[in-house]
């Protein structure tokens, strides 16, 4: 599941959010790719983490960015890992992790 952050097409109301120092950010779910669960999810306007958990398998982060970059973290296998993104820069438009056995 792709947790969208921030939307490009509203950059007015992301300028606007700066102005009063707000920051628009989608509260995740507890992802899980079944072999694997995150939790404590946090976002700045460039920055993101969660704590990951890995049963099986392998999982990592995938970082959309607004400047259309997608960063994807390196594959980890079984144990408690800080999976996160970090765009610069830029802001983070939607952070996202993906699994695999």
């Amino acid at each position: 599941m792709k947790h969208t952050g921030w939307r490009q097409a509203a950059t007015a109301s992301v300028a606007t959010l700066f102005l009063v120092g707000g920051i628009a950010t989608a509260t995740p779910a507890s992802a899980a790719g079944g072999n694997y669960s995150c939790r404590n999810w946090k976002q700045t306007v460039a920055t993101w983490s969660a704590s990951c958990t890995v049963k099986s398998g392998q999982a990592r982060a995938v970082t959309d960015c607004s400047n259309g970059k997608t960063i994807y973290g390196a594959w980890t296998g079984r144990g408690t890992w800080r999976f996160g993104g970090n765009c610069g820069k830029y802001f983070v438009v939607a952070q996202d992790t993906q699994g695999r056995n």
